[in-house]
């Protein structure tokens, strides 16, 4: 829908362009985190709640049953205070969301497509042609399972169903990560570089939630 607004970063290799586009997203919705929220107030509140938690452990630890009870029912009430201040950014950056990842899936997305049918990637047109677990991309084969370049970038050739899948490799890891290995589609680089992007701006941004 709003491709045509990330289009120049196809002249980027696949990885360095979700991160851009990783950086962009987030950098909007935090500008709303900034704007919406009064950050010394949030700054305040965690800072109560942070204060009653060592208080709620020290009663724990002297079995204060009263106190204990008095120290939730503030730590509850700065805790809604909290989220009542959290609700509008998070609605906007859901709605932010929801409007620009299909843009990213559109470009780096999984392909499915039949026997005989063809399959779209970035410019051209591929015909794809199953015969057993052998997949034959235009002039290219392989047994599926497998990895494929084509165009100049990095396939896994898959079977689902009746339909063979084309999902771009956007990123490979220099060493395999424990449980999701060390080769990423679109999404899970998304995810990864958002982390740590997510904070460096905050702390940059002087966000507090």
């Amino acid at each position: 829908m709003l491709e045509f607004l990330f289009t120049p970063l196809l002249n980027f290799n696949p990885a360095l362009s979700v991160l851009i586009f990783s950086t962009i997203i987030l950098f909007v919705i935090n500008i709303f985190y900034k704007v919406l929220i009064n950050q010394n107030d949030a700054k305040m509140i965690k800072q109560r709640v942070k204060e009653y938690n060592v208080e709620l452990k020290d009663a724990q630890k002297k079995k204060e049953t009263d106190r204990q009870k008095k120290v939730m029912s503030s730590m509850m009430s700065e805790n809604s205070k909290l989220m009542k201040l959290t609700m509008k950014p998070m609605i906007v950056s859901l709605i932010i969301v929801v409007i620009f990842l299909p843009s990213m899936s559109g470009f780096y997305g999984d392909k499915f497509v039949a026997s005989g049918g063809t399959v779209k990637l970035f410019d051209t047109n591929y015909t794809v042609v199953k015969d057993g677990t052998t997949v034959k991309i235009n002039d290219l084969s392989c047994t599926a399972p497998c990895t494929q370049k084509i165009g100049g970038y990095d396939y896994k050739i898959s079977m689902e169903d009746d339909n063979v899948k084309v999902a771009q490799i956007v990123a490979v890891m220099p060493f395999a990560l424990p449980f999701i290995g060390g080769t990423f589609g679109w999404l899970g680089w998304y995810i990864i570089c958002s982390m740590p992007l997510v904070m460096i701006m905050r702390r940059l941004m002087k966000i507090y939630v």
